[in-house]
C-alpha cells in the first residue's frame, strides 16, 4: 500500500522537524548519528559511532532508507531504537521497475564497480548503461571481469582498446583460488564506499565472500542450467566494511538498467569519450545518430570514439 501523499505545508513541516534532529553530538540531546547496513520493510539494521549494530524501525515520514543512509536514530531499549532523520545524500543510486516507479538502491556511494563474466554472456548495452550512471552521478568507475578462468577472450581486447583507454580500470578476478587476484581489487577498493553491480550469476556475492571470509550470511548461486542466467541469491542491498579501508555494498542482480527517465543529451554526457565533441556539433539539437555537421560523428569517423560505444549510444537512445 503506497504512503498518502502529503501537503506542501505538512512536507515542509515534517522537513523542518527532520533538520532540527541532525548533528546531535552538537546538542544535550538522546539522539545520535548512524549509519544503515541494510533495510527491511519499516525496519533498518544500523551502526553507531562504535560500530555496534542494532536494529531500529523506521520513521514512516522519512522518504526511503537504503544502505549507506547516514541517520540520526534514538534508542528505544537496550539494543533497539527508532531513525528519525537522515542526512541528505552526497550520491543516489536508484532503478525504475516495470511500473516506471524510482527505486533507490543505495545512497553515498563513491564507486560504481561493474561486475562482467562471459557466463552469463557480457551485455555490453547494461555495461554502458552503467558507465552512463556513473558518470552523470560524479561516481569513479571500475569494470570487474570475474571468472577469468574461463574463456574471456573475445571480451578482453575490447575492454583493453575502448574501456581501459577511458580510464575506466579492467580488474580480472577469479571466484576459485583469488588469492592472487584480490590485492589489486582491494587496491582499488580502498577507501571508497564501493557498490557492486551487474547481471545475477557473474559472481558479485561470491566475489565478496573472497573479500570478507568472515561473512556468513551472504548468499551464493549457480546459473540457471535452462537459461544460463543468473538466479537471484542477494535479497536486499546490504553495506560491508573492508578490512582494507573503506565498504563495499552488495545489491541484488538486475539483467536490465532502464534509463528512460534520462534526456538524450544526459546520454550523451554519460559517454566520457564524447564530451569534448559535444559543443562542437553544428546544431545545438544535434541528436549524434544521423545529423548533418556532427562532431561526434566526425569523431567515430576518424577513430576518436569507438564504433561499438556510439552503436550502443545509438540503441540506448531509441529507447529513451
Amino acid at each position: 500500500m503506497r504512503k498518502k501523499s502529503l501537503t506542501l505545508q505538512q512536507i515542509l513541516r515534517v522537513k523542518k522537524k527532520q533538520q532540527a534532529h541532525l548533528h546531535p553530538e552538537t546538542s544535550n540531546t538522546s539522539l545520535c548519528d548512524g549509519l544503515v547496513i541494510t533495510c527491511y520493510g519499516q525496519y533498518a539494521e544500523i551502526e553507531d559511532s562504535q560500530q555496534q549494530r542494532m536494529q531500529c524501525s523506521i520513521n514512516p515520514e522519512l522518504n526511503p532508507i537504503v544502505a549507506g543512509d547516514r541517520i540520526v536514530w534514538k534508542r528505544e531499549g537496550t539494543d533497539c531504537g527508532v531513525i528519525i532523520s537522515q542526512y541528505p545524500r552526497q550520491s543516489v543510486l536508484a532503478r525504475t521497475n516495470k511500473h516506471g516507479e524510482s527505486k533507490v538502491i543505495a545512497a553515498n556511494i563513491t564507486q560504481l564497480c561493474v561486475v562482467v563474466a562471459s557466463q552469463p554472456r557480457l551485455s555490453w548495452l547494461l555495461l554502458d548503461s552503467y558507465l552512463i550512471m556513473a558518470e552523470l552521478l560524479n561516481l569513479d568507475a571500475s569494470i570487474i571481469v570475474n571468472k577469468s578462468d574461463l574463456d574471456i577472450s573475445a571480451y578482453r581486447k575490447p575492454l583493453e582498446t575502448i574501456y581501459a583507454v577511458l580510464n575506466y580500470p579492467v580488474i580480472l578476478t577469479q571466484t576459485i583460488d583469488t588469492t592472487a587476484y584480490l590485492d589489486e581489487l582491494q587496491h582499488t577498493l580502498h577507501h571508497h564506499t564501493n557498490i557492486f553491480v551487474g547481471q545475477s550469476g557473474v559472481g558479485k556475492s561470491s566475489l565478496i565472500k573472497r573479500l570478507l571470509p568472515h561473512e556468513q550470511s551472504i548468499a551464493t548461486g549457480a546459473l540457471s542450467e535452462h537459461t544460463a542466467q543468473g538466479c537471484h541469491t542477494t535479497s536486499r542491498t546490504t553495506l560491508y566494511h573492508l578490512a582494507c579501508g573503506g565498504a563495499l555494498i552488495d545489491s541484488p542482480g538486475i539483467r536490465s538498467f532502464d534509463l528512460s527517465q534520462l534526456k538524450p543529451r544526459d546520454i550523451a554526457w554519460g559517454f566520457r569519450e564524447f564530451q569534448p565533441w559535444l559543443h562542437q556539433c553544428k546544431f545545438r539539437d544535434c541528436k549524434h545518430v544521423n545529423t548533418k555537421g556532427c562532431a561526434i560523428l566526425d569523431a567515430v569517423n576518424k577513430g576518436h570514439i569507438s564504433h561499438q560505444r556510439h552503436e550502443n549510444y545509438v540503441k540506448i537512445n531509441a529507447q529513451l
